[in-house]
């Protein structure tokens, strides 16, 4: 009998110390993951400091109303790099131009109301994208498309959202969500191998002062909106040319809408910034429009 309780009490003892043992080790993990968590806390703040100071570079260097075409050229071409050896610092600054094709939320005719021409050229280069790239169902990419612009639902009425949609598309992730929902219930690759960032641009747009770029309008942009061959507009030497003696000369003799087109180029970036924190790197994106900036998003660890 002693040793049997003597069994048994080695046995409830080694099930007690297995408990313990696994106590610690979830409490270890908890701790090691509160201590992630602690520094990406810790890169956030510093991200966001990070983004702050870079809004103020900008408004120095591209202050708004300012024709900057040459700065804007370099910064384009170059990015901005920080480094500091002491503290290991490293920043890098990224920039692209914003509004090299029409504001996709120009589809909603409520926002251009005073110049209707916006939304009849933001259809037309849906309309021709979808047609080149051959859109299994069109209908229903334009229709989906035109419903988030405007803030609409699928008018399923066992579905109502609590939260007004928010009516345009502002960022290329809300447009990113939208083609996947399509793709999912089309399964229509196609739809993922069109780069729409180089068609329209991903912003508000619903200021009726809002203009697309006259200096750094996309290749593809001018393709389809004037219906030139693509190996011709990259040919085009925008140093030497306007875009409306180019359009011209390849048989184009309307005017440009002043409405729509920029004169100059915008001082209207979408920026990306990676820099390093506690051996680590990480990044955020924004965009920059005449000394103004919004679209803050913080990418987390690269």
């Amino acid at each position: 009998m002693d040793k049997k309780k003597r069994g048994i009490a080695l046995l409830i003892t080694m099930m007690v110390i297995t408990s313990i043992m696994a106590i610690i080790a979830i409490s270890f993990s908890y701790l090691d993951k509160v201590k992630k968590d602690a520094g990406v806390t810790s890169a956030i703040i510093q991200g966001n400091l990070l983004y702050s100071n870079s809004v103020d570079i900008l408004k120095r260097f591209f202050p708004a109303g300012s024709n900057n075409s040459d700065k804007l050229k370099i910064l384009y071409t170059m990015p901005m790099m920080l480094n500091e050896s002491k503290s290991a610092f490293s920043l890098n600054l990224n920039c692209k131009p914003l509004m090299i094709g029409p504001p996709i939320s120009w589809l909603n005719r409520d926002l251009t109301r005073r110049v209707p021409e916006k939304t009849e050229l933001t259809k037309k280069v849906l309309q021709n994208i979808i047609e080149m790239y051959n859109i299994e169902n069109p209908s229903q990419l334009e229709r989906e498309i035109i419903q988030a612009v405007r803030g609409e639902h699928d008018g399923n009425e066992e579905f109502t959202p609590r939260i007004t949609p928010q009516k345009g598309i502002t960022s290329k992730a809300q447009f990113n969500r939208i083609i996947t929902n399509y793709f999912l219930e089309n399964d229509d690759k196609k739809v993922l191998t069109v780069p729409w960032e180089k068609y329209f641009s991903f912003t508000k747009g619903d200021n009726n002062r809002t203009k697309i770029d006259g200096k750094f309008l996309s290749a593809e942009f001018i393709s389809v909106a004037f219906e030139i061959p693509i190996e011709i507009v990259q040919e085009w030497d925008r140093d030497q040319e306007t875009l409306l003696t180019f359009l011209h000369n390849n048989g184009i003799s309307d005017p440009l809408n002043k409405n729509i087109y920029a004169k100059k180029a915008l001082n209207a970036m979408n920026c990306e910034t990676t820099y390093a924190y506690r051996d680590r790197q990480y990044g955020f994106n924004f965009n920059y429009i005449e000394g103004r900036s919004s679209n803050f998003e913080f990418n987390g660890q690269k």
